[in-house]
C-alpha cells in the first residue's frame, strides 16, 4: 500500500476513462490506467506515472515505488537489451548525447557505449514487465470472474491470486480462492470466517445452478453453526441457525428433494472431525427435519437455545463427551 488513499476496497476497473465522482478507486485502477497509457497510447514510463498521479492526486514517488515493488515495471539493466538499442545510433549521435550531458566524448565506440550505459542516457530507466502485460491482457476475464462470484469480497487479495492462477480454467479460480479461505478459517479456528466463506461458496453454486454443490456448502455452514466449537465462551449469544440457512434448506428441498438433503447432511457431518460436540448428529438431523417440514423458524431457534446454548449443565456434558455420536 503506497498511500492512505489506496486502502479502498471497491472494484472499479470498468471505469477506464471517466471515474464517477466520489467513487472509491483502488491501486488496481491506478495500475490499469498506467499500463494502458504505456501499452495503448505509447506514453513513456515517467509520463504515464505523471499523468496517473495527476489524475488521482497521488505522490509520483510513492506510485513509482509501488510499481517497482510489485514488479509492474523493471529496471533496464540488461546489457543485451541495451546493446540492441545502441544499434539505432551512429557514433556521432552518441557523442552528441554525451556532450549534451556534459560527459567526455573521446575514445573508441565501446568506451562511448559504456559511458552511455552507465549513465542511463538512452532509453528509459524502466520498462513494463511481463506481469504488467498479463495484467492488462487478462483484464476482461478477471473482471468477469470477480463480478460474477466475488463482488465485495477480498478485492485486493483476489487480484493477486488471479495473477498467480490465471492459466487455470475460469470456473476453478473462484472456487480454489474461497476454499483456501475456508481452510485458513479451520486452521485459525475462526467460526465467523468459516461461516462467511461457506456461504460465499453456497451463493457461488446457486448462481451456477449447481444445487448439489450448493447443498454441500450450505450444510457445512449448518453443521458448524449447530456446533460452534471455536466459540464455546459465546454460546449464550449463539442462535445456532441463521434465517439464511433456513431459507436455503427449503429452497434446496424443492430443487433436490428431502431425501437428498438429509442423506447429504449425514455425509457432510461425517466429514467433520469435531473436537467438541454440542449438538449431536441425531439432534442435528431432527432440527433439519423440522426445517424441511416447515416448522416455525423462531420455534426451532428457541428450542436450540433452551436445550443447548443456554443449558449450562448440558453444555458441559456435550463439550466433554468423547464420542462423536450419541444416538
Amino acid at each position: 500500500m503506497f498511500s492512505d488513499e489506496l486502502s479502498q476496497e471497491k472494484f472499479s476497473l470498468e471505469y477506464t476513462d471517466v471515474v464517477p465522482k466520489d467513487y472509491d478507486v483502488s491501486e488496481i485502477q491506478y495500475t490499469f490506467d498506467f499500463i494502458s497509457l504505456v501499452l495503448k497510447e505509447d506514453s513513456t514510463i515517467e509520463d504515464a506515472v505523471r499523468e496517473v498521479c495527476g489524475k488521482y492526486d497521488l505522490s509520483e514517488t510513492d506510485f513509482r515505488n509501488y510499481l517497482i515493488e510489485n514488479k509492474y515495471i523493471l529496471g533496464n539493466a540488461n546489457a543485451d537489451d541495451f546493446s540492441k538499442l545502441l544499434k539505432k545510433y551512429n557514433t556521432k549521435s552518441l557523442k552528441k548525447i554525451l556532450k549534451k550531458n556534459g560527459l567526455k566524448t573521446s575514445g573508441k565506440r565501446e568506451h562511448i557505449e559504456k559511458r552511455i550505459f552507465e549513465n542511463g542516457l538512452i532509453g528509459e530507466s524502466y520498462h513494463l514487465s511481463s506481469k504488467s502485460k498479463v495484467f492488462y491482457k487478462n483484464k476482461k476475464r478477471r473482471i468477469t470472474i470477480f463480478n460474477a462470484y466475488l463482488t465485495n469480497y477480498y478485492f485486493r487479495e483476489f487480484n493477486e491470486f488471479y495473477m498467480d492462477n490465471y492459466r487455470k480454467k475460469e470456473v476453478n479460480i473462484p472456487i480454489e480462492f474461497i476454499n483456501s479461505h475456508i481452510n485458513k478459517a479451520i486452521e485459525d479456528k475462526s467460526h465467523r470466517n468459516y461461516i462467511f466463506n461457506t456461504q460465499i461458496m453456497a451463493e457461488h453454486f446457486y448462481k451456477k445452478e449447481n444445487y448439489k454443490e450448493m447443498l454441500r456448502y450450505a450444510l457445512r455452514s449448518y453443521c458448524m453453526n449447530l456446533n460452534p466449537i471455536w466459540k464455546i465462551d459465546e454460546l449464550k449469544n449463539h442462535s445456532g441457525l441463521s434465517r439464511e440457512t433456513y431459507d436455503q434448506m427449503l429452497f434446496l428441498q424443492k430443487k433436490l428433494g428431502k431425501n437428498r438433503v438429509i442423506s447429504t447432511y449425514y455425509v457432510i457431518w461425517d466429514s467433520f472431525v469435531f473436537e467438541n460436540i454440542i449438538v449431536s448428529k441425531y439432534d442435528g438431523y431432527r432440527c433439519l427435519k423440522d426445517m424441511l417440514n416447515l416448522k416455525d423458524y423462531e420455534r426451532i431457534v428457541a428450542d436450540l437455545e433452551n436445550r443447548f446454548y443456554e443449558n449450562d449443565d448440558l453444555k458441559i456434558k456435550k463439550i466433554t463427551q468423547k464420542t462423536l455420536f450419541d444416538f
